[in-house]
């Protein structure tokens, strides 16, 4: 048997509705074969033990794993802040899917990695070829926290096989991190780690895009504590980039939030720009009376240098991304393309007119499936190592042979 791959998709407001509706139009595309694994995924405004409910009244006791999204998307759908949800549905023969979990993220991300890569290692078979990690993005809402990719990560990279193609994701079901959950066959979980290990006839690529190129030289962090900037260039952070912006661009200091973007670049400081080789860093918040910067992960250190990033206003970078992901797979079947995109490039967002997910869809069109989610933060590799990258867009693509 050939593997078979299906995609469902729902915007109907009754929560088990929607988990029966798309579920069942993914099992239709595949010929109601033999389901191997159930991928989901659904707003934070629906209720998540219903929702899976109505997903196991259509796929019985196959597989299942996903967890809530901002929004999603297939092949010719898209929404984002109303109801929505998608179901991935995969039947093989040749490939195997294996689902792995770990508690307690919220008290120790690094341990948790650990465990989980323990439970891999220890199942995993020797033809393993892709590995997708999922995991809540808020820690708490009050105070608000959020569960660090980059110890989660270290610590996954320090016992994963480094040949094993890899990409994470932070859920989150809203962009104010008050919905966050996950699902495992029958259960809803939170503050877990949960991780989907490919292995047999297949292959799986990724490939960073996010269309950012540097607007600044090179200017050095001084003063940093956890995600928070204190000092760049021995100055006060929001003053530097202040300055950045200059007086014909102005950028009010309570616009910074979302907006304002550090590159670290991880390849040749002087070589040719690559945006494969950038990590982006995005402003959660700002400490008014210090004059800081409140980052979303904690990787920013004193002594590494970062450049203010410019947005792109047009999306051809796509059009190169999705071209090297295809030429890197030539000869092979492609089965699925599954893209991690940042909540904060959606429209709304972003600023201007801009859709990425909108130029996705035509690039890759409709022969291959195509599906994916807004996620708080996104996980490849840049260079030899797993990173934690913000304001990017991670597109996988499994293929079979």
């Amino acid at each position: 048997m050939q593997t078979k791959t299906g995609i469902g998709y729902s915007t109907k407001t009754d929560s088990f509705a929607a988990g029966k509706e798309c579920s069942l139009k993914a099992i239709e595309q595949i010929d109601n074969s033999p389901i191997s694994i159930v991928i989901i995924f659904c707003s934070g405004k629906y209720d998540p033990l219903q929702f899976l409910a109505g997903v196991r009244s259509i796929t019985g006791n196959a597989p299942v794993i996903g967890g809530a999204a901002f929004g999603v998307f297939t092949n010719t759908e898209l929404s984002y802040e109303a109801y929505e949800a998608t179901a991935t549905v995969l039947s093989s023969d040749t490939i195997k899917f294996q689902t792995f979990s770990q508690a307690d993220l919220n008290k120790d991300e690094y341990a948790a990695g650990i465990a989980l890569s323990n439970k891999i290692n220890a199942a995993a078979v020797n033809n393993a070829k892709g590995l997708l990690v999922f995991y809540d993005t808020a820690k708490s809402v009050n105070p608000p926290m959020l569960n660090f990719a980059t110890p989660l990560f270290a610590a996954i990279e320090k016992i994963i096989d480094p040949a094993i193609c890899c990409a994470g994701a932070g859920l989150m079901g809203d962009l104010q991190l008050t919905s966050c959950f996950q699902f495992l066959d029958d259960r809803v979980l939170h503050q877990h780690v949960l991780a989907l290990l490919i292995s047999g006839d297949c292959m799986m690529y990724n490939n960073i895009m996010h269309g950012c190129m540097p607007a600044s030289s090179y200017k050095k962090i001084t003063r940093a504590e956890g995600p928070v900037l204190y000092e760049i260039d021995n100055r006060p952070a929001i003053e530097v980039i202040d300055e950045l912006f200059g007086t014909e661009h102005t950028v009010p200091w309570n616009k910074f939030p979302l907006f304002v973007t550090l590159g670290l670049n991880k390849g040749d400081k002087y070589g040719d720009f690559k945006e494969e080789n950038y990590a982006n860093r995005v402003c959660l918040a700002i400490d008014v009376e210090k004059k800081a910067l409140i980052m979303f992960e904690p990787d920013l250190k004193a002594g590494d240098e970062v450049q203010l990033m410019h947005r792109s206003v047009n999306l051809d970078y796509l059009h190169t991304g999705i071209a090297s992901l295809k030429q890197r797979a030539a000869g092979k079947k492609p089965l699925l393309y599954f893209y991690i995109n940042c909540g904060g490039r959606a429209k709304p967002f972003a600023g201007g007119e801009l859709e990425d997910v909108t130029e996705v869809q035509k690039i890759i069109g409709n022969e291959t499936p195509f599906m994916g989610f807004y996620s708080g933060v996104e996980v490849a590799k840049l260079g030899n190592h797993l990173q934690a990258l913000d304001w990017t867009g991670v597109l996988c693509l499994l293929t079979e042979g």
